[in-house]
């Protein structure tokens, strides 16, 4: 036997010995061997439930282009409700502002309304006599400039959403995944530089085609990161103006929320948090509250140069049986970025696991007679207080 290959043998009697004493320790081998049972068990769920996908979603590929083909050599009109949609999906692709332009039509004739800039105009009314149905399009269109366009309200979560997302479709996972297994495959038959080359490009593609998220924006290292998405819903049995108005409040978290120490009101929606980081280590920032819609959202977002960097959404939507689905949106930096986020974790601060026992927190306590009966009369209080030195002003 070569020096090599001795090599090779004593690093994998290492590894199986090391893995041997791991699975089979007399205390926690048991359990050990059934986390990796049941991890192995989910993984293999979890390949069969994309597999699935992956042919459903190539399914529907073949029937689109079927249809595609069909509708080429059709001389049958569509109905005026699928011409409307047809129209709607491609406002998208035409004009900045797809949402100022109403559509209606009525054999086969497209009426066109609304709100449109200049430039877009022509090729907007080209695009749409060029969609398969449409006979004529009538213009009631009106010119104005960028500036007398509606202005749409950005979705920051949406956008953070895509810029971390991979948005590669099931079909598209399945074709490069195999195409990159078969790749390391042929460059192990290889044996030589070459095929190890091939082997690491092809396995490159194969752990591509598993991931979810793009690669730098993930590991959350520079500013232009939205960083790491949280989303959490909880439905607690309690009027839905009761938990808004604790949730616009800031000032009220460190009631429910134990890794908040305290939050200090700086002026008119504006506030300075301090957290409980690592290891007991307190964190500091200020943010603002950036919209408020009653009984129905909270939204906020925390200001630059901030040791965490978030912002995010809250949601509450109320149920007939007066109780009141709560959903948060959000998206945090830590310092370090994913080397933070690993450290926490380690430490025993992970942001998920808090998230959760601090929504469950806030359940039993709204839950908790006590606690709301302590929420309405300190709001009792502070309306008499108001009432008061409204009296006494008046003449």
């Amino acid at each position: 036997m070569n020096a090599k290959n001795f090599t090779k043998w004593t690093l994998a009697g290492i590894c199986a010995g090391a893995a041997a004493a791991y699975f089979a320790h007399p205390e926690y081998g048991k359990k050990r061997r059934a986390a990796l049972a049941d991890g192995t068990k989910k993984l293999l769920v979890k390949a069969a439930r994309e597999g699935k996908k992956s042919l459903y979603d190539s399914q529907h590929h073949l029937a689109g282009m079927a249809a595609m083909l069909r509708t080429s050599f059709s001389h049958a009109s569509p109905s005026d409700r699928v011409l409307e949609a047809r129209i709607r999906s491609r406002l998208g692709r035409e004009v900045s502002h797809p949402r100022a332009i109403h559509v209606v039509c009525d054999g086969g004739v497209a009426i066109l309304w609304g709100l449109v800039w200049e430039k877009e105009l022509a090729p907007l009314l080209e695009a749409v006599g060029k969609i398969p149905g449409v006979t004529e399009v009538t213009d009631h269109l009106e010119i104005v400039t960028p500036d007398e366009l509606p202005a749409e309200r950005p979705d920051t979560l949406k956008e953070a959403r895509d810029q971390i997302r991979l948005n590669w479709s099931p079909s598209k996972r399945l074709l490069v995944g195999a195409g990159g297994a078969a790749l390391a495959l042929r460059g192990l038959q290889r044996r030589d530089a070459w095929g190890t080359m091939l082997a690491m490009i092809g396995a490159g593609l194969t752990v591509r085609s598993t991931m979810q998220n793009r690669l730098r924006p993930s590991l959350a290292l520079t500013r232009s990161s939205p960083g790491f998405e949280l989303n959490r819903t909880i439905r607690i049995k309690a009027p839905v103006s009761d938990l808004f108005d604790f949730w616009v409040n800031p000032e009220n978290y460190p009631k429910a929320f134990s890794h908040v120490t305290s939050v200090e009101r700086l002026g008119e929606n504006l506030y300075r948090w301090t957290l409980a980081g690592p290891a007991g280590f307190p964190l500091h920032w200020e943010g603002v509250i950036t919209r408020i819609v009653p009984n129905t959202l909270v939204e906020w977002k925390s200001l630059p140069g901030s040791a965490i960097s978030n912002f995010g959404i809250v949601h509450f939507d109320p149920h007939y049986d007066a109780s009141t689905r709560i959903n948060i949106r959000m998206f945090y930096r830590p310092p370090a970025g994913v080397l933070g986020k690993f450290f926490a974790e380690m430490l025993g601060t992970d942001a998920h696991q808090i998230l959760d026992l601090d929504l469950k927190r806030l359940k039993f306590l709204f839950e908790n007679e006590t606690f709301v009966n302590k929420q309405k009369k300190v709001r009792t209080d502070e309306r008499d207080m108001i009432r008061t030195a409204t009296t006494k002003a008046l003449p």
